[in-house]
């Protein structure tokens, strides 16, 4: 028998301080799938930290009370928690590679709760592993079990953490932000598995998030959280269709980046798609002059990995593409598919096996033709990446302050007090208090780090600013005062952009361009407008349809998946 989840006037905080979370109540009930919404930094993962007892150092529970069943977590010992966190409790994080150790196999991992919590060992144990990496997606089980983490794209790393936390047989979970790093289709993927489960053997999930897709599609009730207060709850489609609270309001209507807000050039003509062998060799339907050329550029990790053993394929084939100056390049594909090797190789961080990647040195913004080391003496860098992780963006021991002033130290033109303004512009145009700057990563949210990482990029007037899915770990209303600020450096400074991405929403709102990677191969590049409504290849015909509109969501009973071509029958 399931237990429900139950909290009360929940409050937690430090010592001398207001409280991070303020009365918070809430309750998951046996197989209900409960949504926790909130902008990044209102305390949605502080109250999932309260619920195991897992909290930073100095913060504490203040009063109230967390049930699950007939245990009181507040006031439970070790022993009790210890049983709880992983069997009765199971925690799927947002950042997944850094929850795993380095050193260790996913196999190692997964064995651990399932001998603790099920009792299983020894071979019974390897097949459970076998079972529920298939359960979450791999194709291949064995080579998922063998791997390390850092082995493992952001996708399949989310997947491998998934089972890590169905592993012990929970009877809630709590997940947060788990698709946030995922591409549609798999994010599709992940979420039918979580409801499945939900609905075989009674799962209640608390699932935190800042993607109102995801509540809309999934979720039977809906929590709103601001400053670490619930403003608003109710079932999802009452919530979501008639809000009361303006902050609801707010973040339903950042949420709708609608197709009108498509910056796409209307009315160019249409350039022809052909998918040959070796991919699409791209060709603008407009003359720019190019900034960025990519020709026939390929990068294979298989020789480094054992392919014969690990059944790795070459992570870019024969790209061609090219960045017009001061257009906006959308980025798609499914998790694995190439996206991220492609911008390190653009910036320089893997050196490609063949091909070529130049830059017009007609720009006075670009230098030097060697990326690697573009910049480097100069007042300005060229090329900038935005990474996807932004806990890896900085140095765990740093403060934000000093993190921050790196990249301009290089400019001997500045004083101390114009660096200092110039990181307070920077934070301020990202919508972020300067106080954040005294702080260490480790006391910042995923999202207050995403748009401190944004800020730094900038802070060298780049020319070319690659985004690797910049804004996945934003809320809805940070998500859209982010994208704004880049189409103002568009606008202004003539920035020319490669956003990478999973969410359609974005790349339609974005781009001028979208271009589809599949298997480390370019498969169809086209104009904005022109993609989403005559996709030509089968993978970008599944990413449009995986992609549907909230209103069609909110309206829908029955939940056809449109990803069978890409996945086996029995993960969709």
């Amino acid at each position: 028998m399931t237990e429900q989840l139950v909290i009360e006037d929940l409050h937690t905080g430090t010592e001398g301080t207001r409280s991070i979370l303020a009365g918070v109540s809430l309750s998951v009930n046996p197989g209900e799938f409960v949504a926790l919404v909130g902008g990044s930094g209102c305390g949605k993962t502080m109250t999932a930290m309260s619920i195991l007892q897992l909290l930073p150092q100095h913060v504490r529970v203040q009063s109230g009370s967390i049930r699950l069943g007939s245990h009181e977590l507040t006031t439970a010992d070790e022993g009790v928690l210890n049983s709880v966190r992983g069997g009765g409790i199971g925690m799927l994080y947002q950042q997944p590679k850094r929850m795993f150790n380095p050193r260790k196999s996913i196999a190692s991992h997964l064995k651990e709760p399932l001998r603790r919590h099920c009792g299983l060992q020894g071979k019974a144990a390897d097949a459970k592993v076998l079972e529920l990496l298939a359960e979450v997606g791999f194709d291949e089980p064995h080579l998922g079990a063998e791997a390390k983490a850092h082995q493992l794209s952001g996708g399949m790393a989310q997947r491998a953490m998934t089972a890590l936390a169905l592993a012990g047989a929970p009877d809630i979970l709590l997940a947060d932000e788990p698709t946030s790093a995922l591409d549609k289709m798999l994010e599709v993927q992940v979420l039918e598995l979580l409801d499945r489960e939900r609905r075989e053997r009674g799962l209640g999930i608390l699932y935190i998030t800042h993607n109102i897709r995801t509540v809309a599609q999934f979720a039977d009730k809906v929590l709103v959280m601001e400053a670490g207060t619930i403003v608003e709850s109710g079932p999802a489609q009452e919530v979501l269709n008639y809000p009361r609270s303006p902050y609801t309001k707010r973040l339903l209507e950042a949420a709708s980046l609608a197709p009108e807000g498509n910056r796409s050039r209307q009315g160019q003509p249409v350039q022809e798609h052909g998918v040959p062998d070796h991919g699409v060799q791209e060709q603008s339907a407009q003359k720019r002059r190019e900034v960025l050329s990519l020709d026939r550029v390929s990068k294979d990790f298989t020789a480094k990995k054992r392919a014969n053993k690990r059944g790795n394929r070459p992570a870019l084939i024969d790209i061609s593409l090219g960045l017009g100056q001061g257009e906006i390049l959308g980025v798609l594909g499914q998790s694995g598919s190439g996206k991220s090797t492609l911008a390190r190789s653009i910036i320089g961080l893997e050196k490609i096996d063949s091909g070529s990647i130049s830059l017009d040195l007609k720009n006075p913004g670009l230098h030097n033709p060697d990326l690697r080391d573009a910049g480097r003496a100069g007042q300005h860098s060229p090329v900038q990446l935005v990474f996807q992780e932004p806990h890896d963006s900085f140095d765990p021991r740093m403060r934000l302050q000093t993190s921050m002033e790196a990249p301009l130290l290089r400019r001997k033109d500045l004083t101390k007090d114009e660096r200092s303004a110039l990181i307070l512009q920077a934070i301020e145009e990202v919508g972020l208090d300067p106080q954040l700057l005294d702080r260490l990563p480790g006391q910042c949210s995923g999202g207050q780090l995403q748009r401190l990482t944004i800020a730094r990029a900038l802070l060298l007037e780049p020319s070319i600013l690659i985004c690797d899915e910049a804004t996945s770990a934003l809320d809805a209303l940070t998500q859209r005062m982010v994208l704004n600020l880049l189409l103002r450096l568009h606008r202004d400074k003539g920035l020319s952009l490669v956003l990478i991405s999973h969410d359609m929403d974005v790349i339609r709102y974005m781009s001028d361009r979208v271009a589809v990677l599949f298997k480390g191969r370019l498969v169809e590049v086209a104009e904005t407008v022109e993609f989403f409504t005559r996709p030509q290849h089968e993978h970008s015909q599944a990413l449009v349809s995986a992609a549907l509109p909230v209103c069609e969501l909110l309206s829908r009973t029955v939940r056809p998946s449109p990803l069978a071509k890409f996945f086996p029958a029995e993960v969709i």
